[in-house]
């Protein structure tokens, strides 16, 4: 049997009360009765109850966080910026991989607010859509990242996804390119439709006949292949601007079994900066997202929710244009 709190009384021949003190820090507790509590605790071996102390907090420690798909290399550097600012405020993540399923969804969100975690950050469009009603009651603390509510009741954490897909476009443009291609992600998700208005919106303000063709894609490698059907249909020179960076990677190696030359002929500009974008063949130009921040600022809002402070409405982070070698000028 596991060693109790009456266990290190009895040895140390003090009470439960005073063995209970000793664990909680206080001061009120004589040296000579402190040191025989930590003899006995170490000799025991004692280790306090995480669920008891919990009980007692009223907070378990731990926070809940969902992914969409954890093969997706934009959702690491998420989870690194959360586990860092967890660890900061003395807590832990749980991880889930929600893996694109509406059953394992709703069961994970069942399981977080079973474990009682002090919170849910939510990473995934697609569940926030599927789940809006559930999410917009839920029981617990809640923030979202990368994905929104309507009304702001809940609070979410973004970036500038139309003033990114205006400036992939508005680099393409200056760059000459009249023909643009968007492989976007699935339909469901809400930074889909923000940049493709960001697109248009730059080609509205351009002085120049430009014409755009939408194809959807699924967000991931696979989406990218659609370049592979665009290729059969259009003579470059053309541009491919892709929902994100994996889409554009699936995208690149369509064209490269093609024979077709980037960025000579066809220039490509993904969203997201993944680490993986400086090392492609010819390195990925893309809208860079601040990942990391987007982790921790989810954290911190928790924590803000937690100590009572009404947090509504979205924090909207800016992005940049990373231009690498992926884009070139039309010829």
């Amino acid at each position: 049997m596991p060693t109790t709190i009456t266990d290190v009384a009895a040895r140390s021949g003090v009470s439960s009360a005073t063995v209970s003190r000793v664990l909680q820090g206080s001061p009120r507790v004589s040296p000579a009765a402190l040191e025989r509590v930590q003899a006995a605790i170490a000799e025991l071996g004692y280790r306090p109850s995480g669920v008891a102390r919990s009980l007692r907090r009223q907070q378990t420690g731990t926070l809940g966080l969902i992914v969409t798909n954890i093969n997706n290399p934009f959702y690491p550097e998420i989870v690194r910026g959360a586990e860092d600012a967890a660890q900061r405020m003395g807590a832990s993540i749980i991880l889930c991989n929600a893996a694109e399923d509406p059953e394992r969804e709703i069961a994970y969100l069942d399981l977080l607010l079973e474990r009682r975690v002090d919170g849910v950050i939510v990473a995934a469009g697609g569940l926030t859509k599927r789940h809006e009603d559930f999410l917009s009651a839920f029981p617990s603390p809640l923030v979202l990242i990368n994905a929104d509510l309507p009304g702001g009741q809940v609070p979410a954490v973004l970036s500038d996804d139309e003033a990114g897909g205006r400036a992939a476009a508005d680099h393409l443009l200056e760059l000459g390119h009249t023909r643009l291609i968007h492989i976007s992600g699935p339909a469901v998700r809400e930074a889909v439709s923000l940049r493709l208005d960001g697109v248009r919106a730059a080609i509205a303000a351009s002085d120049r006949a430009v014409t755009l063709e939408v194809v959807e894609g699924d967000g991931y490698l696979a989406g990218g292949l659609a370049a592979r059907q665009v290729a059969e249909r259009l003579q470059p020179p053309y541009a491919i601007i892709t929902h994100n960076d994996v889409t554009a990677v699936g995208a690149m190696h369509a064209l490269f079994e093609l024979g077709i030359r980037i960025p000579d002929e066809v220039s490509v500009v993904g969203f997201d900066d993944i680490a993986l974008a400086a090392f492609t063949n010819p390195a990925l130009t893309t809208v860079a997202q601040d990942k990391y921040a987007m982790g921790r600022l989810a954290v911190e809002t928790i924590a803000r929710l937690r100590s009572g402070e009404a947090v509504t409405g979205n924090q909207v982070l800016p992005v940049h244009l990373v231009v690498r070698r992926s884009s070139g000028p039309a010829r």
